[in-house]
């Protein structure tokens, strides 16, 4: 079974090659392009890893991830930020919110598809059942 990603991006040519090469490795992936529809996703299709823009309609990426981690199914998914604002301010949001990883555009599809692969083989807290 093939592992899901959450990806949400408002870009859309962004959102659809980066969903293509994530495909080509073998991934499930769940494509928004805003924060309205990626807590939607998240909640309906439960994925293993959410890639999150940070800038988006409908709220930014922390706010799908302080939303999400109130569901206690999704508690601990991890979360990797995808963002072209380089900013300490989005580094120390990101820390806060204790995000996987913090990656700004333009990134290697490598180093994303290895962070991805950390994020899978990480602890997860069993949810409260």
């Amino acid at each position: 079974m093939a592992h899901k990603i959450l990806l949400a991006d408002d870009d859309q040519s962004f959102l659809h090659s980066l969903a293509v090469r994530l495909r080509a490795e073998g991934f499930e992936v769940l494509c928004v392009q805003d924060s309205y529809q990626a807590v939607d996703q998240a909640r309906r299709k439960w994925p293993d890893v959410m890639i999150l823009d940070i800038n988006m309609p409908a709220g930014d990426g922390f706010t799908v991830q302080d939303r999400v981690e109130k569901m206690v199914h999704l508690k601990g998914v991890p979360v990797i930020y995808l963002t072209g604002e380089r900013s300490e301010r989005v580094a120390q949001i990101a820390r806060a919110h204790q995000a996987f990883a913090l990656i700004y555009k333009p990134f290697d599809t490598s180093e994303l598809l290895s962070t991805i692969g950390a994020a899978l083989d990480a602890p997860r807290p069993c949810p409260a059942l």
